[in-house]
């Protein structure tokens, strides 16, 4: 078993994978985004990419120190993958030096000063090891300057109010798909025409689905889907304008000519095939069959998360938020502006 060593529950260290055994051992363990700094192995990188791994890749010689410039990109890169709930391995040749000092760099861009980054990796097996890596954090740590209104924290992941509400989610969404897993039509696969028409979300619904598409989307493909979203939203807000009052899920049917395919689907197949949104399991299920229970159950899932984000009631329980503007993520925005009772523009 390939041994990482534990910084957070979303930051791990450990040293340059050495077989497809440490690889996939490496995924088990929940990675699934690394930071390699191996400047010897020009090759690594892009193995680790082949075998399902979103991949920064930060060449760092031996016993030196990365090049300021570069590392900010990297830690940029870093502090976006743990905020969207990644777990990431940050590995060198051994796992020593060049993680330790690139590590150290991240405490101290998350308002640590110099004695408390050391004090934080005390005892850990990764640590800047020559004097070259040390002199670096120094000057590094008097650019950023260190946290003074609180104490510094190095997750840097939001809070975990809702996380109960989304669990609960994932097991309403467990449980639908257990119940249409035998139906021959499946959204997702093969251009189908569920894929063609856009919908709409209740609250908790949007919340998982933004979750999904950030956790297992990497950086590019992810933000090519955040694009799609941005076109197919205001290509909807026309078509609205066309004819008032027509509601999403009836776009389709209405302007049959008008390309309205969503954003995940990507060469035939939904790119979260395997966590695709419930409207897209219950594709061939009528509306008044067992699935009404489970209707309810979201809407009051979604006025809780509702109270939790805002600090206030949901005024109504049919608060929905358009499948492109979910994607995209432009709901957060849209609920608050439910929140102070702003019309969005």
């Amino acid at each position: 078993m390939y041994q990482m060593h534990w910084i957070t529950d979303h930051l791990a260290t450990g040293h340059a994978p050495m077989s497809y055994e440490d690889l996939d051992s490496i995924r088990e363990q929940g990675i699934r985004a690394i930071v390699n700094l191996c400047g010897e192995f020009c090759d690594l990188h892009e193995i680790e990419e082949g075998s399902g791994f979103e991949v920064y890749y930060l060449p760092v010689v031996d016993e030196c120190a990365p090049d300021l410039e570069a590392m900010e990109k990297a830690l940029d890169w870093l502090d976006e993958s743990i905020y969207l709930n990644k777990k990431v391995l940050v590995h060198c040749r051994l796992g020593h030096g060049r993680t330790g000092t690139f590590i150290a760099a991240y405490l101290l861009r998350r308002g640590f000063d110099f004695k408390l980054a050391q004090k934080a990796m005390k005892g850990r097996n990764a640590n800047p090891a020559t004097y070259e890596q040390r002199k670096f954090l120094k000057r590094y740590g008097k650019q950023t300057g260190s946290l003074q209104t609180a104490a510094p924290k190095i997750d840097n992941r939001p809070s975990t109010d809702v996380a109960p509400l989304l669990a609960i989610y994932a097991q309403l969404l467990a449980r639908v798909e257990d119940e249409t897993s035998r139906d021959e039509e499946v959204c997702g696969q093969n251009n189908h025409p569920c894929c063609h028409s856009p919908f709409e979300l209740h609250l908790i619904e949007s919340m998982h689905l933004s979750e999904v598409v950030n956790r297992t989307l990497p950086h590019a493909q992810r933000q090519a889907v955040i694009d799609r979203a941005l076109v197919l939203a205001r290509h909807m807000k026309e078509l609205h304008r066309q004819v008032p009052g027509l509601s999403t899920e009836t776009l389709a049917a209405h302007f049959p000519e008008e390309n309205l395919v969503c954003p995940l689907l990507e060469d035939g197949r939904c790119l979260i095939f395997t966590e695709r949104p419930r409207r897209c399991l219950c594709w061939t299920k009528d509306e008044q069959s067992s699935m009404r229970d489970v209707e309810d159950q979201v809407v009051e899932l979604s006025m809780q998360a509702f109270q939790i984000l805002t600090g206030s009631k949901m005024s109504a329980a049919d608060l929905r938020f358009s499948s492109a503007d979910t994607i995209s993520g432009r709901f957060v925005q849209l609920y608050f502006q439910a929140m102070t009772g702003k019309n969005s523009e």
